[in-house]
């Protein structure tokens, strides 16, 4: 079956004033700990130090055929699969369970018809400005805004090796590493494609119902991702306590934050241009490549040349992919932020209008 609860309207309409926050929640200073979070974001920071062998560089990697536009559809061709497998159980390889899915989003359609459109803007700046101070209090903690001269060597020459060498080999791992990642979603093997390309053209062919409200299928999921970051990092009940309340504690946060970040640097906060000089001070690091070059990637990028020989024709642009990824989104948001179970693997037996909305879909 598969159906977008009618039910659960009742409950997310309760929360709807509440998320709807559309005026500005900006506070003062708050643009010091954004401009050193992009900063640190630009760098893939913070992050676990990157200690790749040095004898990786002599390795003779495949090389990919494909255009990165086409691995990007693949990527998420299959991503999508395994999204949708492990939210609803609902695998897209078998017909019947992408009805299923169809099912959800079309009675998800139905559902957000009957709601008014919300602009979460105070959230979302809110949710951004703690996670930035998060991030930075992080990367103080890790010494990254001004590492010790052995943190320093590790960041800019890991392995021993200066991190400009390492390029063409995390250039050419960027490109593998999706064909992989998608081959080991499916429990394909490396080394053939026959699977993957059997996989990729049952996804390809997959119709879905278009999104009749996607702004507020963006609007709701990123309010809830929003709440759900608060919620986690303050650890208080977010939306019972509103926005207001919320953003007195941020600002508390902030303000004993900013002492200390001017401390580290031995600056004062008065000073102006505050946030320049700090940018001017901070060490000039390259981006960290996370867990893009591990032992394990490399070994299996090494058994990868039939993946990396594929010239397939991919669709480049495929509208199921975001309609499917949008309500694995929402979904999985209901279920975390505000504990609503809002697809049911079966009828509720109240009324369901499930069959009769796949059947409108598939007639039109």
């Amino acid at each position: 079956m598969g159906c977008f609860c009618h039910a659960t309207l009742a409950p997310l309409r309760l929360q709807l004033p509440a998320l709807n926050v559309s005026l500005s929640a900006t506070l003062p200073g708050a643009g010091i700990p954004l401009g050193l979070s992009a900063w640190l974001s630009a760098r893939g920071l913070p992050a676990e130090p990157w200690m790749p062998d040095p004898a990786w560089l002599g390795l003779q990697l495949p090389m990919p055929r494909l255009q990165v536009r086409a691995i990007a559809s693949i990527s998420a061709l299959v991503s999508l699969r395994a999204q949708v497998l492990a939210q609803f159980g609902l695998d897209l390889l078998i017909p019947a369970h992408v009805n299923a899915f169809a099912r959800i989003v079309a009675t998800m359609n139905a559902r957000l018809s009957l709601l008014a459109h919300i602009n979460p803007l105070g959230w979302i700046q809110l949710a951004t400005l703690n996670s930035a101070i998060d991030q930075v209090q992080l990367a103080l903690k890790l010494g990254l805004l001004l590492p010790s001269e052995s943190l320093m060597l590790s960041l800019t020459a890991p392995g021993g090796v200066p991190m400009p060498n390492w390029a063409s080999l995390l250039n050419l791992l960027r490109l593998l590493a999706p064909l992989i990642a998608a081959s080991v979603q499916l429990g394909a093997s490396v080394t053939e494609t026959a699977q993957l390309a059997a996989a990729l053209r049952i996804l390809a062919r997959i119709s879905l119902p278009a999104l009749a409200l996607p702004s507020l299928v963006a609007n709701l999921t990123a309010a809830l991702s929003a709440v759900a970051s608060l919620q986690a990092s303050l650890g208080l009940p977010v939306l019972q306590l509103g926005l207001p309340a919320v953003r007195l504690q941020v600002q508390a946060k902030l303000n004993a934050f900013l002492p200390t970040l001017a401390a580290h640097f031995g600056l004062s906060l008065q000073m102006p241009n505050l946030l320049a000089m700090l940018l001017a001070m901070l060490p000039k690091l390259p981006a960290a490549p996370g867990n893009l070059a591990t032992s394990a990637v490399i070994q299996l990028a090494l058994q990868a040349t039939a993946l990396a020989s594929v010239n397939w024709q991919v669709p480049l642009t495929l509208p199921m992919i975001p309609i499917g990824l949008a309500t694995c989104s929402l979904v999985a948001q209901l279920q975390a932020t505000l504990g609503l179970s809002a697809v049911l693997p079966s009828p509720c037996g109240s009324g369901c209008d499930a069959a009769a909305l796949l059947r409108a879909f598939q007639a039109a």
